[in-house]
């Protein structure tokens, strides 16, 4: 697909969801490399999923340390119920997901299921051994942030190892976030039980996306690395380059009617 065609399909996904602020949730979360006998060692733990609407309404946070608070368990014994506390988050994750089965999801690559919603799924099913009752969200109402800014900038919009992270810091005058954590990072943490770190590091992901889209939608957003065809664009429907067609239309029709008379 062409430089054109790869930015009208985003433009297009973009377009459906500014319709709805209120029934568009951003979501991210974190996993861990933590594993006990009963687990196996294929796939992480989820250990935190936060989601936050467009219009800020919604602000939730799903956690292995805070389902342990709930229980009363002490942090020195957390590691004891993993697979408990696990469950009651995924649980609690899908029966939002029952509740808000029309909203737009919005996301950063989450596209498998080594990192997205398929991973989430492995885990339910792995954990309840089953579906049951499991509601999967249907892939329309799913739209990568990062796929629409890559139809409309171009495959390498912004460069290095980590694109949200220097998304993010091109976005802050330069400055990095210093409560964002990478996914390896945050599974460390986790390890480590500094659980405020990896909920904080996934919130302060999800509260980017949030603002990254409005600031995409209102042509706020920089963008470090564009493609030639996105700045070509850009710069013909600038305002001041509608001025200056404005004012050389009236010259132009200025000059015919001098012509005339």
């Amino acid at each position: 697909m062409g430089a054109y065609k790869d930015r009208k399909t985003a433009l297009g996904n973009l377009k459906k969801l500014v319709e709805d602020p209120a029934n568009v949730l951003c979501i991210h979360y974190s996993q861990s490399q933590t594993y006990d006998d009963d687990y196996g060692n294929i796939s992480p733990i989820i250990t935190s999923i936060v989601i936050k609407s467009l219009d800020n309404k919604i602000d939730k946070q799903f956690a292995i340390h805070f389902e342990a608070d709930k229980a009363g368990i002490p942090k020195d014994q957390i590691q004891d119920s993993y697979r408990e506390l696990e469950l009651r988050i995924l649980k609690s994750f899908n029966d939002f997901v029952k509740r808000h089965d029309k909203s737009t999801w919005v996301h950063w690559d989450m596209k498998n299921i080594h990192f997205g919603f398929e991973a989430i799924k492995h885990r339910y099913e792995k954990i309840f051994e089953g579906l049951n009752d499991y509601s999967e969200i249907a892939s329309h109402n799913k739209h990568s942030l990062f796929v629409i800014l890559e139809g409309m900038y171009g495959e390498k919009f912004v460069k290095g190892p980590d694109e949200l992270k220097e998304l993010m810091t091109s976005n802050n005058s330069g400055v990095e976030q210093p409560l964002y954590l990478t996914k390896d990072s945050e599974s460390r943490e986790f390890e480590s039980k500094n659980f405020k770190s990896v909920i904080d590091s996934v919130d302060c992901k999800v509260e980017f996306l949030k603002k990254a889209l409005k600031k995409l939608i209102n042509k706020q957003l920089l963008i470090p690395n564009k493609n030639r065809y996105a700045i070509f664009i850009d710069v013909i429907s600038h305002p001041i380059f509608n001025l200056i067609g404005w004012l050389a239309t009236l010259l132009g029709l200025g000059a015919a009617i001098y012509a005339l008379l």
